[in-house]
């Protein structure tokens, strides 16, 4: 219905439909917070599951969820297996697909912290998927203080024919200082392949009545 709505109002611009570059955002109907996970991510799949490219997302218990592995899907969890808690990122989707998350540096292998406002494409920060399970904070990573931030995603294509065939995302994301449980509250995608995206806060409902020229802004929520 929400989609439609966005159609029609832009065949009222006469903008011809999805012919422009879309964000495609996820509204949550309520942020997931992660339980404390004490088996660890390879053993247990407590945490939060999300992926941007089909608007997924759940907070699981002990099971893992049926697919495990497809395209652009994420893990967020708060591995209790270690002391400090650590809270962390894993990508579910195919490393070998071009999934990842966007590192630091070729010797930082945990995510870039994101504000709003970064722009993230080809060429910004390490992009090598495969890194396994990557540290958010506090012992490593870059969320030691806790806080809310974004995650940089790269998302492969499920049409396309090879790795590099990606579209750029991100995850809005909360880690609590003194548990570092992670909260995940929105989560966006560029549709267009190899193609930067501005970090933004996820828009209100409101925010679909401001389409413009250049893009077409599509939102969905999340069904219960």
């Amino acid at each position: 219905m929400r989609n439609a709505l966005v159609l029609a109002a832009a065949a009222a611009l006469g903008l011809p439909a999805l012919a422009y570059a879309a964000v495609v955002h996820t509204i949550l109907p309520a942020p997931l917070t992660t339980d404390a996970n004490f088996g660890g991510g390879s053993n247990d799949g407590t945490g939060v599951w999300f992926n941007p490219l089909t608007g997924y997302a759940e907070k699981r218990g002990f099971f893992f969820p049926n697919p495990l592995f497809e395209d652009g899907k994420f893990f967020l969890l708060q591995d209790a297996q270690f002391a400090p808690t650590t809270a962390r990122i894993f990508v579910q989707g195919f490393f070998s697909r071009g999934n990842g998350v966007v590192y630091a540096s070729n010797t930082n292998l945990n995510p870039i912290r994101f504000s709003a406002g970064d722009i993230l494409g080809p060429g910004v920060g390490f992009q090598s998927p495969g890194a396994g399970f990557s540290d958010l904070g506090p012992t490593f990573g870059n969320f030691p203080t806790g806080g809310q931030g974004y995650l940089g995603l790269t998302l492969r294509d499920p049409t396309g024919a090879s790795s590099s065939d990606i579209f750029y995302g991100y995850a809005d994301i909360t880690v609590d200082p003194s548990t570092f449980a992670v909260t995940l509250n929105a989560f966006a995608f560029e549709n267009v392949r190899n193609t930067a995206i501005t970090i933004r806060p996820i828009p209100e409902p409101a925010a679909l009545a401001l389409l413009a020229p250049a893009t077409l802004l599509l939102t969905r929520r999340r069904k219960a």
